[in-house]
């Protein structure tokens, strides 16, 4: 059996200071994580807002249309915005282009994006938001 890398996809444009702080921390982690990363957003505002962030060119680009907001309520949202960042991602995952999706957005859209498009683990009841807290 051959491995193979991770194919993480990043919601560039959820959270703060998005997509040009999002992006930087993707390139970082490509480089310390030895990852593979699907930049997933506005193509054109993800090379707008990073011109200036060296590793970028080793980053795939997935169009999306459109974010959820924090102000939104999920479920609506994600119903009226099938092509939204967060969206596109868990369908990637969904398509096994992706292994993982990892977003700084909406929580609560991540995880009924998640649930929506993915289901749950046979025996899981209850979905959890996992984090990884330093030492």
């Amino acid at each position: 059996m051959v491995a193979t890398r991770a194919r993480i996809a990043v919601d560039a444009m959820g959270g703060d200071h998005a997509p040009a702080e999002i992006v930087a921390g993707a390139v970082r982690a490509k480089a310390e994580l030895d990852v593979d990363i699907l930049l997933v957003g506005d193509p054109d505002q993800i090379r707008a807002s990073t011109s200036n962030v060296d590793g970028l060119k080793d980053l795939e680009i997935v169009p999306a249309e459109g974010t959820i907001e924090m102000h939104e309520e999920p479920l609506s949202a994600l119903r009226r915005k099938p092509k939204a960042s967060i969206n596109v991602s868990m369908d990637m995952v969904k398509k096994q282009r992706a292994d993982a999706v990892v977003s700084a957005g909406h929580s609560g859209a991540a995880m009924a994006a998640a649930l929506l498009r993915l289901g749950r683990l046979k025996g899981i009841d209850r979905p959890a938001i996992g984090a990884v807290f330093p030492r």
